[in-house]
């Protein structure tokens, strides 16, 4: 069975405009699950949304053509908000700006919910971002048991 896993937004844009981070294995692991994407051994979701988020980065028309190339694969699919997603991200959103969660984090967007519902509803166990805030929930109950971190620089799990 193919393994799946999920990109937030800022993972595609780190990967576009060749980010410097800290970490220099950030864009090697990127790199790495685009690879295993090109070569039909991983399959990677993301919300529709991320269009939407990529575009607005204005990197420009050559690295944009470089995005919608790798949307094209059929093994990295981009998932539709309806209705299910919507609810499920408004109910989120609620439980983590709710003030017993408030003193742990700072809040969730609209588009951090939506990418995460998206990953809960299509049962993906491991949430790939860049988000430090995103990441500190990891594993907490109201996320449903999602792993969310950094991609993984070795990916013999995969």
């Amino acid at each position: 069975m193919k393994r799946i896993v999920y990109f937030d937004a800022c993972i595609f844009i780190a990967w576009l405009k060749n980010e410097r981070r800290n970490d220099p294995d950030d864009l090697k692991a990127v790199q790495q699950i685009i690879d295993k994407v090109k070569k039909r051994e991983l399959t990677v979701i993301t919300s529709t949304i991320t269009q939407v988020e990529v575009a607005a980065c204005k990197v420009g028309k050559p690295i944009l053509s470089k995005f919608d190339d790798l949307l094209k694969r059929k093994n990295l699919q981009r998932i539709s908000v309806d209705i299910k997603t919507a609810n499920m991200a408004r109910e989120l959103r609620d439980a983590y700006n709710s003030a017993s969660f408030k003193s742990k984090s700072n809040t969730f967007t609209p588009l951090d919910a939506i990418h995460l519902a998206t990953a809960i509803l299509n049962r993906v166990n491991n949430f790939y971002t860049f988000d430090n805030e995103l990441i500190n929930h990891s594993n907490s109950n109201k996320i449903y048991n999602l792993t969310i971190g950094k991609p993984p620089c070795e990916l013999s799990f995969l």
